[in-house]
């Protein structure tokens, strides 16, 4: 029993006994060394290899058979040929294998006018093609079945697409001498195509180089011109825009500077300046932001009006100018930074009055100092800095406001007030520290927290931060007004209220020895359904 391996050629599956193969081999080795030199080898081979896998088929299919041995392998080597046994260009078409010497009808692609079938057909008679069409031309127009067997032997008769069924069309021995003739001939036809189509085509070529230069020539000056225009449009913006910003930064700095009171300038960030720094640190801002402004601006001169508009002097001095913004910049934001260095906190305790159910509300109510009250039409005299608002744009800063629920140890419920600031020392930190006044008020089980944090007197922003925790007893009912929802730091309002809620209805709670939970437990099992 011999041994059987399987192999793969031109994408067709065999089965061939081991000493068939090792022969098969051998003999591709040799075909590939002998062509390994010559143009398209990869090409040529591959046409080999087709036929080979032809072969094979065909021989397998008439002996009704599914292994190929020593035998099947000799006669395809046969008939295919050694590359020893000839020289290329020298061969005797007399002496090659009769095998696959008879013709076959194929629709001949190469030489078509429609479908290929005369052309085909001509090979196989081995005859004019042309007589052939014109034979046909003259069974369409003389008699009404002409089309349809046309169309007829055009769907029977197989297309000619390998090189190997382009041979066999023409009776020509499919073998190594003439694969490789066929496909030097072929090469040869083409370039001398290419080339012929060359010659005819070079005048035409050089009339059209000539006119398509001319026209991408005249397209490239237009573009040009237009682009121009564009650059200097731009220019003009550039200007004004410039223009009307750096006079627009020179009004705010002497403003700033010079006309306004600095307790107007009571909101963040303006807050966070100490007083002595405010000079400085708004020249120095305005030198940053105009410096480049004016750079860009005398640019946007010079390529408008196409002419220098500042020395080399004036460049340098502008650049001199901000830097010395930069370095007063980075200096005073230094000391501003170091205010900022050290944290203190204390925190005061409140017992609430006890109750079985807490109404937690928000209460919107606002304190302005003088001059807001002035500037937004109000009558009021209290003399508080706002630093937490929500309502006015002009007021807006970091949220400080921090609000907890928690459960309480004891059976007191209790409110504690942590207040944080930060200073450039631990004195100066809880100098600011104790000058946050925050309010809540409780009636009844009413209690109201104010969703404001104001400074006393004079004082800067320095980070000041309000923690209000509540601590209730087990089983206390707690009512939450919605609009907490934004300072509650560890529950979330939305869990324990129906679909399309608005954001300011109320919540209701429970306190259990978990902590705060849902008093209705499906609204939020529905809204956390993995849990």
């Amino acid at each position: 029993m011999n041994k059987t391996i399987i192999i793969n050629i031109n994408g067709i599956v065999f089965h061939i006994e081991e000493d068939a193969y090792e022969t098969l081999r051998q003999y591709m080795i040799n075909v590939k060394k002998h062509f390994a030199y010559s143009r398209d080898c990869d090409e040529i081979v591959t046409d080999i290899e087709n036929r080979i896998a032809e072969m094979f088929t065909e021989r397998l299919a008439e002996e009704k058979k599914q292994v190929i041995v020593a035998a099947d392998v000799n006669f395809v080597i046969e008939q295919m040929g050694q590359v020893n046994e000839f020289e290329e260009g020298h061969a005797d078409d007399a002496e090659q294998a009769e095998y696959g010497t008879s013709k076959k009808l194929y629709r001949d692609l190469d030489d078509r006018i429609v479908g290929g079938v005369c052309s085909g057909i001509a090979h196989y008679f081995n005859i004019e093609p042309k007589w052939v069409r014109i034979i046909a031309v003259l069974i369409i127009f003389l008699g009404g079945s002409g089309l349809l067997i046309y169309a007829l032997l055009w769907i029977i008769i197989p297309k000619a697409r390998t090189r190997s069924e382009k041979m066999a069309m023409k009776g020509e021995p499919v073998n190594l001498y003439n694969l490789k003739k066929n496909f030097d001939e072929e090469v040869d036809a083409l370039r001398t195509n290419l080339n012929r189509a060359h010659r005819e085509a070079s005048p035409a070529l050089r009339r059209a180089g000539g006119f398509f230069e001319e026209v991408f020539r005249s397209i490239g000056r237009l573009i040009s011109g237009a682009g121009k225009i564009v650059i200097k449009l731009i220019g003009i913006f550039i200007i004004i825009f410039g223009t009307a910003a750096f006079i627009a930064f020179l009004c705010a700095t002497v403003g700033l500077v010079g006309f306004w009171d600095a307790t107007q300038m009571s909101f963040f960030p303006f807050n966070v300046i100490n007083p002595e720094y405010e000079t400085p640190i708004y020249f120095s801002a305005f030198v940053l932001i105009a410096i480049p402004l004016i750079a860009l601006t005398l640019f946007a001169l010079r390529i408008v009006l196409n002419r220098q508009i500042v020395t080399r002097t004036g460049s340098f001095t502008l650049l001199i100018i901000w830097l010395t913004g930069l370095i007063v910049a980075i200096y005073y934001g230094t000391r501003l930074g170091s205010e900022f260095n050290q944290e203190a906190t204390f925190s005061q305790v409140t017992n609430v009055k006890p109750s079985k159910v807490y109404y937690i509300k928000l209460n919107n109510e606002k304190y302005f100092t003088h001059d807001d009250s002035v500037q937004l039409d109000l009558n009021s005299l209290n003399r508080r800095k706002i630093i937490v608002n929500e309502d006015f744009d002009q007021f807006d800063s970091p949220r400080k406001l921090h609000f907890v629920i928690d459960k309480s140890e004891t059976e007191f419920p209790t409110i504690t007030q942590l207040f944080t600031a930060r200073g450039k020392d631990y004195k100066a930190a809880l100098a600011n520290a104790q000058d946050i006044d925050y309010r809540y008020t409780q009636k009844d089980s009413v209690i109201e927290l104010s969703s404001e944090v104001y400074l006393k007197g004079k004082s800067l922003y320095r980070g000041q931060e309000v923690r209000v925790t509540l601590k209730l007893p087990v089983n206390s009912r707690v009512i939450v007004d919605g609009r907490l929802n934004s300072f509650l730091e560890n529950h979330n309002l939305w869990d324990c209220k129906p679909e399309n809620s608005s954001y300011d209805e109320p919540s209701e709670w429970i306190m259990s020895n978990d902590g705060l939970k849902c008093k209705d437990d499906s609204l939020y099992r529905k809204r956390h359904p993995e849990e």
